[in-house]
């Protein structure tokens, strides 16, 4: 009975550990301090038409300005996106004072459809290339 115990949780622990995998879109994931962003794709969810939900979270090599005011150097957030018309936006924010989602949230804010778009100053090109990765994992 105890083999059969421990093989149904070895068999679970792949299950576990894949649940909160992230893809990196950019950057190097052994390097939180660098800049860095990543989806989770098994929290994409769609919402309605070609409007997607995902989670992103984003580590930066400075200190940045938050929308809304504020500093951050990473965040982790709901992430609005609209494959057909290729944009996205932030739903919701949580940021950190500190890279690499550590230390304690030092603000949160709620975002209504379009008010904070997904931009990355001084990163080019990566809006474009997570909202190709959102949209690809829908399929």
């Amino acid at each position: 009975m105890r083999f059969i115990l421990a093989g149904l949780v070895l068999a679970a622990v792949p299950l576990l550990s894949h649940a909160d995998e992230w893809f990196t879109v950019y950057g190097d994931p052994e390097r939180t301090a660098q800049d860095l962003i990543q989806i989770r794709p098994n929290s994409l969810a769609h919402l309605e038409g070609d409007l997607l939900s995902v989670e992103v979270r984003i580590t930066r090599a400075s200190v940045r300005q938050a929308y809304g005011g504020g500093t951050y150097r990473g965040h982790s957030s709901s992430v609005a996106v609209d494959c057909e018309g290729h944009r996205a936006w932030y739903t919701r924010m949580k940021f950190y004072g500190e890279p690499g989602w550590t230390g304690p949230v030092t603000m949160e804010r709620s975002f209504r459809q379009d008010e904070a778009p997904v931009v990355f100053k001084e990163i080019p090109d990566q809006a474009d290339r997570l909202i190709r990765a959102a949209c690809r994992l829908r399929r």
